[in-house]
C-alpha cells in the first residue's frame, strides 16, 4: 500500500448508514483509521491541494465520487482515486470491479491496476461535472420523483417509475450534435452514458466506455422503449428489443425542450439549453486487475 492515503466518508451516503458501515469495516481491516475525513465538512479542493495525497479513498456512493472527481479535476497534481462502495447505487464500482467492500479492500491494498477516465462537463451551475451518467426526460423524472420515497430503498425506484409513467409527457426534444447537426424528435428520454451501467448494475448502454473520449447517447422514443430496456446481470426484460431506441456517439451535445435532468443520480430542474461535452482522461481510479471486470462487456478501452 502507498503510505499517503486520505480516507474520505460521506455520512449521508446509503440513506445515512455509511458511518455504521465504516465502523463495521474498520473492525475487519485494522489499517483503516477510526475517523475518516467527513467530506461534507471540508472545502474539498483546498483540502486536497494542501494535503497532496498519493491516494484518496472514497467511502460513499456515486454522488460522493462525483464531488471528489470535480475537485480532483482542478488539481495539477492529481491523486489516484479508490472506491469503497458505501452508496445505494454504486454504479461506478461495478465498472471498476470493486462492487463489494472485500474487492475494494483487496484493490486498495494491492493496487494492481489503474484506469484514467473521461468526465462529462455541463453548463449546469453547481453540477458542472458528471462521471458516469446524465439524462434528460423520463429517466431524470424517475430520479426526481424518487427523492420523495428514498426511505424505502430500491422500491422507491419502482414507485417513482410508476408515478413518472403517469405524469411525464412525451415532448419535443431538440439536440445539436457536435455543434453541427440539429435534430428535433418527439421522445421520452435522452440518456448519456460514460460507462455501461447505472444504478445497481442496470445496463443502459453496453458499448459505452469510460475512456474512449466520447459521450454514448441513447434516445428513447417512448416510456415503453425505456422500460423494456431493463437489463441487469443475469436478467434481460422479456420484451427487450432495439425498437424505439436511437444510439449515437458524440463529443458535445446541446439539449433543448426538457427541463428534468439528472447528473450521476442527482436530480435537477434546468431551464434553458443544456450543454454536455466530454473531457478526456481527467481522473485515475484504482481498479480490479481482471480486464473483463466480471462482466459481459468491457467498461473501458484497455490501457497499455
Amino acid at each position: 500500500m502507498k503510505k499517503d492515503i486520505i480516507y474520505l466518508i460521506n455520512p449521508k451516503s446509503n440513506e445515512g448508514n455509511s458511518v455504521r458501515l465504516w465502523e463495521k469495516l474498520q473492525r475487519s481491516y485494522s489499517f483503516l483509521p477510526e475517523q475518516p475525513v467527513d467530506l461534507t465538512q471540508i472545502q474539498l479542493k483546498s483540502y486536497l491541494l494542501e494535503r497532496s495525497p498519493e491516494v484518496v479513498a472514497i467511502a460513499g456512493g456515486d454522488g460522493s465520487i462525483n464531488a471528489v472527481c470535480d475537485a480532483v479535476s482542478h488539481l495539477q497534481k492529481k491523486p489516484l482515486l479508490a472506491i469503497i462502495p458505501f452508496g445505494f447505487g454504486n454504479a461506478i464500482s461495478y465498472c471498476l470491479g470493486v462492487e463489494t467492500v472485500e474487492n475494494a479492500m483487496d484493490v486498495l491494498q494491492k493496487q494492481p491496476a489503474t484506469v484514467t477516465i473521461d468526465l462529462l462537463h455541463t453548463n449546469i451551475p453547481k453540477h458542472n461535472i458528471g462521471v458516469f451518467n446524465m439524462s434528460a426526460g423520463f429517466d431524470a423524472r424517475v430520479v426526481f420523483n424518487r427523492q420523495q420515497h428514498k426511505y424505502i430503498g430500491f422500491r422507491s425506484y419502482i414507485l417513482s417509475a410508476v408515478q413518472s409513467l403517469i405524469s411525464h409527457p412525451e415532448q419535443e426534444i431538440t439536440m445539436t450534435i457536435d455543434k453541427k447537426v440539429t435534430l428535433t424528435a418527439r421522445a421520452t428520454s435522452l440518456v448519456i452514458a460514460n460507462c455501461p451501467v447505472i444504478g445497481q448494475n442496470y445496463i443502459v448502454s453496453q458499448d459505452a466506455k469510460f475512456n474512449d473520449g466520447l459521450l454514448d447517447c441513447t434516445l428513447f422514443s417512448s416510456k415503453y422503449a425505456y422500460i423494456t430496456n431493463l437489463r441487469f446481470r443475469g436478467f434481460k426484460h422479456p420484451l427487450y428489443s432495439e425498437l424505439g431506441k436511437v444510439r449515437f456517439k458524440a463529443s458535445h451535445i446541446q439539449i433543448e425542450g426538457e427541463p428534468y435532468v439528472q447528473v450521476d443520480g442527482d436530480p435537477i430542474v434546468h431551464k434553458g439549453p443544456l450543454e454536455i461535452e466530454i473531457l478526456p482522461a481527467q481522473v485515475t481510479f484504482l481498479r480490479n486487475k481482471d480486464e473483463a471486470i466480471n462482466q459481459m462487456y468491457l467498461p473501458f478501452v484497455s490501457e497499455k
